[in-house]
């Protein structure tokens, strides 16, 4: 299991480069702490343009503790302060999740996130329907993670994360595995335990 943590910067108009340069300061801070931290740029979907920084964590406890250190950090104390004066953008999260299938893959630069409504009764299934998924594009140029919620505001957000090495292979694979009968015939089960909500894509910086 994998622990997840998110945060979202949907930046003000005219602050969208002070915002993304103290989110990769944030970035670069975690990743200098031992965090594995990733920052991304919202590129199509509802949140488009925001900024998402996320973190890896191996369980709850090495979440927390990055957590209680980092807010006692000098260089993140400061650029708290300077968002305090200064807000450069509109913040959700942290909100956290664990992993009900698949591991992050830090080598693909595109992520196309879907978010699914799904009771959590319907997990060990959503869980099967997955490692359908994977069989299909086994042989692709592709991964899949799977999140459910343990801090966030929706509780009963299943979020299916599809990665991709570039916009084109994305296009790709969309087209010749995405839409073919058996990738269709998961879909048709998942419609079933759940209903599509939200899709967005990240692009890696």
């Amino acid at each position: 299991m994998a622990i997840i943590s998110r945060r979202i910067l949907k930046p003000i108009l005219g602050k969208s480069k002070t915002a993304l340069e103290r989110s990769t300061k944030y970035k670069d801070i975690m990743a200098s702490n031992g965090v594995k931290a990733r920052l991304g740029m919202f590129v199509g979907g509802e949140l488009n343009g925001a900024i998402q920084l996320t973190a890896a964590y191996t369980d709850m406890t090495s979440a927390t503790k990055s957590f209680a250190d980092l807010s006692k950090n000098k260089e993140i104390m400061e650029l708290m302060s300077k968002r305090d004066d200064d807000p450069s953008g509109h913040l959700i999260g942290p909100e956290v999740y664990r992993s009900v299938y698949g591991q992050p893959s830090p080598e693909h630069n595109i992520l196309l996130i879907r978010e699914y409504e799904v009771d959590r009764k319907f997990i060990p299934q959503s869980v099967e329907l997955l490692a359908e998924v994977e069989a299909i594009g086994k042989d692709e140029d592709t991964k899949i993670l799977g999140l459910y919620p343990i801090i966030a505001d929706k509780m009963d957000t299943l979020f299916v994360i599809y990665y991709y090495s570039s916009f084109e292979s994305m296009g790709d694979i969309i087209d010749r595995v995405g839409m073919s009968e058996a990738f269709q015939n998961v879909v048709s089960k998942a419609n079933e335990i759940g209903k599509l909500k939200a899709s967005n894509v990240v692009r890696m910086i």
